[in-house]
């Protein structure tokens, strides 16, 4: 399964809005066919798999369960079946509500199933996925380069670069994994800044997302001007209504970056689901500096709002933090 997980990820920049999975055909102890899905609206992995061999009587390991529905591609579950597979191994159940159901259906024709395999990996590699078809809203990250104490920028606005070159490349990379960006009409006024991806690794749509409640967005603005695709929001749009509405676009995962004030309303409305932080060995001081977290503060640190840390790495000069909501947050939520 471990080796059917590292052939999902092969297509962390081509399948948005699908899932990555990957898929081995065993008999005998030996691996005898490997296949993961390449691109959204192209086989899926199990198809890829099955070409060309013969699978009477195998065993199938996948990292997700096989759908049942008619999408762009016939249903894998009829494919396995079909193809004389005797037992599937999968890491976890799909979760989306029109696919799900190939467990049931395998089982019905004769084959054993066996599920939750490497399940906790498989559901962290498909995070986005997950987030997103089963709450109908894009998975956010907030992403930020900041001093030691927090700042985005100094009192003067200045914030060029705040982060080591090497971590800015890691931001580069991330916008290859993900559907959207977002930032704020301060940060377009202040910075101009292009929010492309400029990889070449992604082969999925990309969008800029400008919240510019303040109409302070000049329209010469790059973002605005240079044939990019970039949805101009000047409404005062209540935020889940407009995380709604890009999901209804196709947008399945976005980056937030801010500045301040659009990173503090995600944190204070609880609406982020991953934060990757950049931290750089400075302090800037000023208490008119924006930091990552503004406004009123809470009162007591029982109101504080937790996350936990999933991963920390030296980058360049700077520390990268990866952390997520912590579970006693959610538990409240729920």
């Amino acid at each position: 399964m471990r080796r059917a997980l590292d052939l999902a990820a092969r297509g962390r920049y081509s399948v948005s809005p699908n899932p990555m999975v990957g898929c081995l055909i065993v008999r005998d102890g030996t691996v005898i066919a490997e296949g993961w899905h390449h691109r959204a609206g192209e086989p899926h992995a199990e198809i890829e798999a099955l070409r060309g061999i013969d699978a009477r009587g195998a065993t199938m390991i996948v990292t997700l369960e096989p759908c049942v529905h008619h999408g762009r591609t016939p249903p894998c579950a009829d494919a396995i079946i079909a193809a004389g597979i005797t037992r599937v191994v999968i890491a976890m159940r799909d979760p989306h509500d029109v696919a799900a159901g190939g467990v049931e259906k395998l089982r019905e024709a004769g084959i054993e199933v066996v599920t939750g395999i490497l399940e906790g990996e498989a559901r962290k590699l498909n995070e986005v996925f997950v987030h997103a078809v089963t709450n109908r809203r894009p998975f956010i990250i907030l992403k930020a380069g900041m001093t030691l104490d927090g700042k985005l920028a100094t009192v003067t606005r200045d914030s060029r670069w705040i982060s080591s070159e090497e971590s800015r490349q890691k931001s580069l990379e991330l916008r290859e994994q993900y559907d959207a960006i977002l930032a704020g009409g301060g940060t377009i006024r202040d910075d101009n800044p292009m929010l492309t991806r400029r990889l070449g690794l992604a082969s999925t749509p990309w969008t800029r997302v400008i919240l510019d409640r303040g109409r302070i967005v000049p329209p010469n603005a790059t973002v605005l001007t240079d044939g990019g695709a970039t949805i101009h929001i000047t409404e005062d749009a209540d935020l889940d209504e407009l995380l709604a509405d890009l999901y209804k676009r196709g947008i399945h995962s976005l980056i937030v970056e801010g500045g301040s004030n659009i990173h503090s309303e995600f944190i204070r409305r609880r609406l982020w689901q991953k934060m990757i932080i950049f931290i750089a060995p400075m302090l800037v001081g000023g208490a008119d500096a924006p930091s990552i977290f503004g406004g009123e503060g809470v009162a007591k640190l029982a109101d504080a709002h937790r996350f936990r840390f999933d991963r920390v790495a030296i980058v360049g000069d700077d520390v990268m933090v990866t952390a997520y909501p912590s579970v006693s947050r959610m538990i409240r939520e729920e």
